[in-house]
This record gives structure tokens, C-alpha cells and sequence, in this order.
């Protein structure tokens, strides 16, 4: 049997489940579970269940699997209303608070990308972006900067060339430049 708690600072419909964080909805008779296991290489969903949820009293059980037979068992038009960018974003959200990443304070990207450091601040704030919840961070930051998404893309793409970005995670130089950066401006 798998533990339940619904821990403190959880969105709500959100529990955990042993490693796994368990976003959990009924849509009338159906029941729809999406998993978020912690030690995933990815924040989103791995695993998503739908099956039939009726239970409580006579009543509510005839009800629910009336409306159950009157589908025909589990509707496209279900999957259609499953909030998947808030399911991934609060996942996002809730797995960076767990491993205590700082997601407060933006980097101050520069709007031109010049140096390695550049490079970095780039990758840190689209991490960071990422950690509190936003959707899309390559297009809100594109947006911030006053630039093109392809634009932002290319530079994605060079500060991973540059060895500061491994497609999912800042890379151990990214992290020592970024600590550089912090310890000068904390000496200012």
C-alpha cells in the first residue's frame, strides 16, 4: 500500500505518494492521477492514470456509473480538459521548493550575450524561470530581454556549445561562474 500525506506548501490537489508527487482530480465518475516522480530527469508528469472513481453511498454510486455508461466509458473530451501546462508548472514549482533551489531574485540577463558569463546569467535565469512555475521561460524571457524567441534559442544553444548548459541543468562551469559572479558582487 502507498503512503498518502498532503504536506504543507503542496498546491492544492496536490500529495505525495512515497518519491512521487501526485496531482489528483475528478472530472464527474473519472478519477485522473498525473505522477511526478523526484528523482525523474524531467519535472513533468511520467505517469498518468485515469479510472473510474464512484464510490460513497447507493446513490452516488448509481449516479456515477450512469454517467459513466452514458459515455461509454472514459471521454475524449476528458483528456481535452486536462490542465497539463499547470499540471508541469506546478510540478516544476513544488520539486524546486523540495531540493531548495533559491527561485527568488531574477539574474540580470544582458540584452546582448558577449562572454561566458553573459552566457551563464542567461541559462541561470531561464533555470530559475523554470523552478518557479513559468510555462514557457524561453518565450517570457525573450519578452523581458526585447528579443526574438530565435533569437534567445541561438543563444541557448551557444551557452550549451560553451559547455554552461546540458539541455536540463546548469553544468558544473556554469555554476563556478555563476559563484565567481555572486562573491564579486557581493565584494562591491
Amino acid at each position: 500500500m502507498t503512503s498518502r500525506t498532503n504536506e504543507p506548501g503542496l498546491p492544492p490537489g496536490w500529495q505525495r505518494e512515497g518519491d512521487s508527487l501526485v496531482w489528483v482530480r475528478s472530472y464527474g465518475p473519472w478519477q485522473v492521477a498525473a505522477r511526478c516522480p523526484s528523482g525523474a530527469p524531467f519535472t513533468g508528469p511520467s505517469e498518468l492514470t485515469i479510472r473510474l472513481g464512484v464510490g460513497g453511498s447507493d446513490e452516488e454510486i448509481e449516479q456515477g456509473m450512469a454517467e459513466a455508461l452514458e459515455t461509454d466509458g472514459i471521454p475524449a473530451s476528458l483528456l481535452r480538459q486536462l490542465p497539463f501546462a499547470e499540471i508541469k508548472a506546478q510540478a516544476r514549482a513544488a520539486l524546486a521548493q523540495e531540493a531548495d533551489q533559491d527561485t527568488g531574485e531574477s539574474w540580470p540577463v544582458p540584452a546582448r550575450c558577449r562572454t561566458e558569463m553573459d552566457y551563464a546569467l542567461l541559462v541561470a535565469e531561464l533555470v530559475r524561470m523554470r523552478a518557479t512555475g513559468t510555462t514557457a521561460p524561453q518565450q517570457a524571457l525573450s519578452d523581458r530581454l526585447g528579443i526574438g524567441k530565435a533569437t534567445l534559442s541561438e543563444r541557448v544553444k551557444r551557452a550549451k556549445a560553451l559547455g554552461l548548459w546540458d539541455g536540463k541543468q546548469l553544468t558544473g562551469k556554469a555554476k563556478e561562474l555563476l559563484t565567481e559572479w555572486q562573491s564579486e558582487r557581493e565584494a562591491q
